[in-house]
């Protein structure tokens, strides 16, 4: 890797470390204070799904304007925003005037942001590293997150008890000012060689749209659907974070409080193994991952995903289910590293900003629906039932990726 690239990739790393670790501050906070304000399960869950819901109003519009402005500023404006939507926060607390309510639209707005910020991203990258250095820098990034998850719930469990809840949003809309500042220092090269969509089978390119956003948003539609590797990833991808992602997520901090009868500090320990083992497996990809046949560790990724989270039916010591919750951190990067780079190697450069925002619509549009349903599956069955249901479910969906050919045979 050249000099100048090895130099913006640096800066897109610390950035996204930076701003990540407030993030995983911000999800601690976010479900925990959800609990203390509603006292409702159901209504956490709505809390929770509110910060998805942009990904299924805004997806397909962020995917077009990744593709028409300059990402880099893009990805700053964004930046800037969310700063701006975190700090509300506190300040809505020091004024009384925080409640679920309020709570649920800074959750929108601070992932309305990453609906457009993420695509910008993931389009970008490779425009600033060579084709055989995509497996690598998306394991980075992967790792940028998962240091950042690593490291977050671990410092929220102390800055909890030395700054209180509210002031976790304070910490994390300066992580997203630090962001802003490392993006306006890279130099993203004008010109994005043909070069770099060398890899599995590129697509062919797409003529510019002339016409509307909405002319715009359907080539990306076919283009996805033309593609058998695309349309199977994507499909396969709804459906795994419709089954997972709300169990995941706000059956987690219910787990702790219900079964193991924990507080806070324990809920972020766990989610701290879990990013470690996180860490340890991308470290893995992106040294030998390269290697290794995408469409196969998808399948892999998903099943593994399902089966990992069957010994919570039956355990209930911390220690052991720390253990349990590392080994399914390793399963995580097995899926999401391969899937991004698929999508940057077959994916012309005019187009790759829409395909992520569907990809990104697949992901964060079916988790918002997973932790609705799961915050009022709570209500009536015990979080080790329903990780029984998902655990196998999530098993059958990673080894119905197998039946899907053209994904399986994806390079």
């Amino acid at each position: 890797m050249k000099t100048g690239a090895r130099r913006n990739f640096r800066l897109l790393f610390v950035g996204q470390l930076i701003s990540q670790f407030g993030d995983s501050i911000f999800h601690i906070g976010l479900l925990w204070l959800a609990l203390d304000l509603t006292g409702s399960k159901s209504s956490t869950g709505i809390i929770a799904a509110a910060g998805y819901l942009p990904a299924v109003i805004l997806s397909l519009a962020a995917g077009v304007v990744a593709d028409r402005m300059d990402r880099r500023r893009l990805m700053m404006a964004c930046a800037a925003l969310q700063a701006f939507v975190v700090a509300a926060v506190p300040l809505l607390g020091y004024w009384g005037w925080l409640n679920g309510v309020s709570l649920a639209v800074v959750a929108f707005g601070l992932s309305a942001g990453a609906s457009f910020f993420n695509p910008a991203r993931d389009a970008m990258l490779p425009s600033l590293v060579p084709a055989k250095e995509l497996t690598r820098a998306n394991s980075w990034i992967q790792v940028s997150a998962q240091l950042a998850f690593l490291a977050g719930p671990a410092a929220a469990g102390l800055l909890i008890h030395w700054t209180g809840l509210l002031h976790l949003f304070t910490i994390d809309s300066a992580t997203f000012l630090a962001s802003l500042l490392t993006l306006w220092l890279i130099r993203q090269p004008r010109v994005v060689s043909p070069a770099l969509r060398a890899g599995p089978s590129p697509l062919p390119q797409v003529p510019q749209a002339a016409g509307s956003t909405w002319q715009e948003i359907m080539d990306g539609l076919r283009l996805a659907w033309s593609d058998g590797r695309l349309r199977g990833l994507l499909f396969i991808t709804a459906v795994d974070n419709l089954i997972i992602m709300g169990p995941a997520i706000v059956g987690m901090p219910i787990f702790v409080r219900e079964v193991l009868g924990g507080d806070a500090t324990d809920y972020a320990m766990i989610m701290a193994v879990l990013f470690a083992g996180m860490v340890s497996m991308s470290l893995l990809m992106g040294w030998k991952g390269e290697r290794w046949p995408k469409g196969k560790l998808i399948a892999l990724g998903m099943l593994l995903d399902g089966l990992t989270f069957l010994p919570l039916v039956w355990l209930q010591d911390l220690p052991l289910i720390c253990l349990a919750m590392f080994i399914h951190g390793l399963t995580v990067p097995l899926l999401v590293v391969p899937r991004v780079t698929l999508v940057q190697q077959v994916v012309p450069d005019e187009s790759r900003g829409r395909i992520f925002a569907l990809l990104n619509l697949a992901i964060v549009g079916f988790t918002a629906l997973s932790t609705a349903l799961t915050g009022i599956a709570a209500e009536y069955l015990s979080m080790p039932n329903i990780y029984l249901i998902i655990g196998l479910a999530g098993a059958v969906c990673g080894a119905a990726s197998l039946l899907m050919r053209d994904l399986r045979q994806a390079r």
